[in-house]
């Protein structure tokens, strides 16, 4: 321990300086022969000192004046300054006590700990232990620079904390005698426990503007990002549907890993609902890692669907059940989604982060793989949410697989260059309702097809064959693929016009080789372009696909659609997707690409594209009702993307066809992005039919901008993730509008206000439902920093919906006790 005099201290100061400039000098004399200096850790620099490394720390005393007794008591009065690691301590006097560790301060005392900052008249601490109490003082947290008063604080020991008739705010002071913070905490009683992460208040109350808005008569609170168990903030909010609604949540933290909330909701015009999430996750090495969320709700009564019970559950689980089983990993997945009726997509849509769900799909399966073999089982059931008002809006339920066994074999740069691999499939189709395949016969139609497949055991193999050629300046792939698959019919085909007079076959199989052979090249130049030099890109592509026709066209359709026509699809050997449909082509595909790269950088500034297919031979195999693809030239395809610099961006596709002068759809887009939350995004899509009839118009709108920019008011830099400055607006958007019929098919306009210490949020949403139904909310939520948010999710709204949109308030890094060192 060290307790040096101010005088012994300033001679000693002399002699340190003398001593660092002979030290220099002879560092300057052997500066070629010396070996540089090595860096070394020190403890010092601990953001947490431990408490073995505190008892060997030494304390340093300062004062103008010091007095040592017999009984080793010192007294240090006039600017006493006293240190021991993270613990600075100014007083007009401290009588320090060395072997029992103790200090008493008196007047004007000032202690920084690991930067959190204590004033008052009083304080007495054991040092070491860090005990003791502080009478009157007002304090300053690091973590969120939060501060307050109270009567007496208690230093239980260097974690725990009890704080008597306390408040606290983080709005900052501002000058004047009258002015008070716009929010303030206040408590009985607050304790803090550092180890536990724990805070509880009693008796505790949160005023806004001089107006009590939240009692709290006892309440925990988390000191970090983890949750604790209690009350959450209440939400408020209101729709056109189910009225005035109001949430009041319950966290209960089962373990660090495993948690449950509790959330009933009132509606006024629907009743009270019950919302149960369950989380966890598990499996620390070296047990097998896995995870799951469930979501159940329950309304006992919804007076909107004449008081019948609603429910809905959601569950998914994700992990694997032994990594090392067989020499592979073995997995285990479930997803259930499942609800208690057919409207429940209309009445409970708004809020989802998933859209309309009218298909909801539930399965479960277990997955095996080394790398090299993967193999999987999975039954899998639909359920399928009908529109009971509205007739033309029905949709067809898929078919459920009971079960659906696949396994892969895939090698890589086989003896000679080659790429193998070897699928496997069997299913088991049924399907999710009665099949009615009489009415499709009397009909005679092939537009029920679908409902009266029949229930069907399907086998698929499929091998493919590569052997890709590169080189620095392009490649060369020739593939070959073998696709075979069987059917078993349960009771035949039926007897429809679709069938092609194969009513009663019980069984099929069809076996489809494919050679496709894939080719492109890169060429490079330096361009100069708006007095700036690029690296410009040449990237042609040549793609051909052989696939003889086999007849198809009668088998049952259980999981084939269409690919979209556009860059990724054009350069594929089959024009669908599944394994009911394997297209017969003939067909050759041009394509290239050029690219604008900035040499310095590497970033791509702009990059242009085209392609286009000739179609040697017209392709039969079709899905029903489906023209078949005539021989000829196709759609042209064209894309263009432009960084134009930091701010904007372009975005553009087109499909056009040269025969009709038509453009079949265009998708243009862009972005302005000048700074910190001031982004602004549109899109424009079209389509049209072959004939060049408009089929659908869309216009999407979004941004998020300060309003101060129309008075031409200055951004205040208070640093990442903290807004533009105190009072300023801002509003945040985002639009769809069908311009054939002039209505907003989704909308997000809310506004958003900084107050520094305090935000508040105000978003409308609308949803078009269905024809003529459309679901409108307000959500209102008030933020306060470094507290807690009260209201309803507006937040979570805006970042689910508006592109690039950054919230006012961002987690920064953990603040460090260096940063308000003394």
């Amino acid at each position: 321990m060290l307790l040096p005099h101010f005088h012994r201290q300033t001679c000693a100061l002399s002699w340190l300086v003398i001593g660092m400039l002979g030290v220099h000098a002879a560092a300057q004399a052997q500066a070629d022969s010396s070996p540089s200096l090595i860096l070394r850790s020190s403890s010092l620099l601990q953001e947490i000192i431990s408490p073995d490394a505190r008892k060997q720390l030494p304390t340093f005393l300062e004062s103008n004046s010091l007095t040592e007794s017999v009984n080793q008591l010192t007294t240090l009065e006039g600017q006493v300054v006293l240190r021991r690691g993270e613990i600075f301590l100014k007083a007009d006097q401290v009588e320090y006590d060395p072997a029992n560790d103790f200090a008493k301060a008196r007047g004007n005392v000032y202690i920084n700990r690991a930067g959190n900052v204590y004033q008052g008249p009083a304080l007495d601490l054991q040092m070491d232990a860090f005990e003791g109490f502080f009478t009157q003082p007002s304090y300053r947290l690091l973590k969120n620079n939060a501060y307050g008063n109270a009567s007496r604080i208690d230093f239980v020991d260097p974690s725990k904390t009890v704080m008597h008739n306390a408040n606290f705010t983080t709005c900052q002071r501002k000058p004047g005698p009258n002015w008070v913070p716009d929010w303030f905490f206040s408590g009985d009683k607050i304790s803090t426990d550092a180890d536990r992460h724990l805070g509880v208040v009693e008796g505790g109350s949160l005023r806004f503007k001089g107006v009590p808005i939240l009692p709290y008569p006892e309440i925990e609170f988390p000191l970090n990002d983890e949750r604790k168990s209690g009350l959450l903030p209440p939400s408020f909010g209101a729709d056109n549907i189910g009225g005035l609604e109001i949430s009041q949540p319950y966290y209960w933290s089962l373990a660090p890993n495993r948690d449950i909330t509790f959330t009933p909701t009132y509606w006024s015009q629907r009743g009270i609902k019950l919302s149960t999430e369950f989380r966890y996750l598990e499996g620390l090495a070296p047990q097998p890692p896995f995870q799951g969320l469930m979501r159940f709700d329950y309304m006992q009564s919804d007076k909107l669907r004449e008081d019948k019970m609603r429910w809905g559950i959601n569950y998914a689980h994700t992990g694997l059940i032994n990594p090392g089983y067989a020499g592979g990993g073995l997995g285990f997945t479930m997803n259930v989604n499942r609800v208690s009726d057919d409207n429940y997509w209309k009445d409970f849509s708004v809020g989802s982060t998933t859209g309309i769900q009218r298909l909801l799909s539930s399965d479960v399966g277990v997955s095996w793989t080394n790398g090299l073999i993967t193999t999987g089982m999975r039954v899998q059931k639909w359920q399928t949410l009908q529109d009971l008002a509205n007739v033309n809006n029905r949709i067809t339920p898929p078919f459920d697989r009971l079960p659906q066994i696949t396994a892969r074999f895939q090698r890589y740069d086989l003896a000679g260059g080659f790429d193998f691999s070897l699928d496997g499939d069997f299913t088991r189709f049924s399907s999710a309702r009665a099949i009615d395949c009489a009415n499709a016969a009397a009909n005679n139609t092939s537009k029920l097809f679908y409902n009266c497949a029949p229930n069907a055991d399907r086998a698929v193999t499929w091998a493919q064959l590569s052997r890709p050629f590169l080189t620095p300046y392009g490649y060369v792939t020739p593939k070959m693929q073998l696709h075979g698959r069987s059917y078993q019919f349960e009771g035949g085909l039926p007897n429809t016009q679709f069938y092609n007079g194969r009513q009663g076959q019980t069984s099929a199989s069809v076996a489809v080789p494919t050679f496709s052979l894939d080719a492109g090249m890169a060429f490079e130049r330096s361009n100069r372009l708006f007095d700036r030099t690029w690296t410009q890109t040449l990237e042609p592509r040549v793609f051909y696909v052989n696939t003889p026709y086999r007849q198809q066209n009668y088998l049952p359709n259980y999981d084939s659609g269409g690919n979209s026509f556009n860059f990724a699809s054009i350069f594929t050997e089959n024009a669908f997707g599944g394994h009911d449909r394997i297209s017969d082509s003939n067909l050759l595909t041009f394509g290239a690409t050029s690219r604008f790269i900035d040499p310095d950088t590497g970033a791509e500034a702009a990059r242009f594209g085209v392609a286009q297919r000739l179609r040697l031979k017209e392709q039969r195999v079709t899905l029903p009702d489906d023209p078949t693809a005539q021989t000829g030239l196709s759609d042209i395809l064209a894309g263009a993307t432009l960084n134009l610099s930091r701010s904007w961006a372009l975005d553009s596709t087109v499909q056009y066809d040269p025969t009709t002068d038509n453009f079949r759809r265009r998708v243009v887009g862009g972005r302005y992005n000048p700074g910190p939350y001031r982004v602004i995004n549109a899109a424009w899509r079209t389509e049209n039919d072959a004939s060049g009839n408009s089929v659908s118009q869309q216009l999407d709108l979004g941004w998020q901008w300060p309003l101060h920019d129309i008075w031409r008011g200055a951004d205040s830099d208070d640093g990442l993730g903290r807004g533009l400055g105190e009072g300023r607006w801002y509003s945040v958007a985002r639009v769809n509008v069908d311009m054939k019929t002039h209505k907003p098919v989704e909308s997000i306009i809310g506004f958003e206000y900084d107050a520094g210490c305090w935000l508040s949020r105000t978003v409308i949403e609308r949803q078009l439902i269905a024809d003529g139904l459309a679901r409108q909310r307000i959500l209102f939520q008030l933020e306060f920093v470094g507290l807690s948010r009260l209201g309803t999710n507006a937040i979570g709204s805006l970042r689910t919906n508006v592109p690039r949109y950054q919230p006012l308030r961002q987690p920064a890094m953990p603040a460090s006790r260096f940063g308000n060192y003394d």
